[in-house]
């Protein structure tokens, strides 16, 4: 089977530039995530901006991995809560923490360290 040695291969290693882009990425997605949770200074709408610019900014490090997957989803989900919280406010809350926990959930899994190198 010529397929099956795929899984066991390491991951290709990535330059320093993309492993910080990844890094800032992450970062702000967090910030935004966290902003929309808990509303600091009535900054909530800015959060959701600023989850969905992080996890474009960490698309290049992060695309084909599992927890990018997660990060996107939860910076969807929290743009739709803020759609649904217009008529339901019960329900978008919900959807912005389960968004918010998607994002910081797929941050600390795929933030990049430097023992990843080895």
């Amino acid at each position: 089977m010529e397929g099956s040695g795929a899984l066991t291969q390491p991951l290709p290693r990535r330059d320093a530039a993309t492993e910080r882009l990844t890094r800032a990425g992450l970062l702000i997605a967090s910030l935004g995530a966290l902003l929309v949770v808990f509303d600091f200074f009535g900054l909530s709408t800015a959060g959701l901006v600023i989850a969905v610019v992080g996890a474009v900014i960490a698309a290049r490090g992060g695309l084909g991995y599992r927890w990018y997957v997660l990060v996107a989803v939860g910076a969807i989900i929290v743009v739709l809560s803020r759609l649904i919280a217009e008529g339901s406010e019960t329900l978008g809350g919900w959807l912005a923490v389960i968004g918010a926990l998607c994002i910081l959930i797929g941050a600390s899994l795929g933030y990049p360290l430097a023992s990843d190198e080895e």
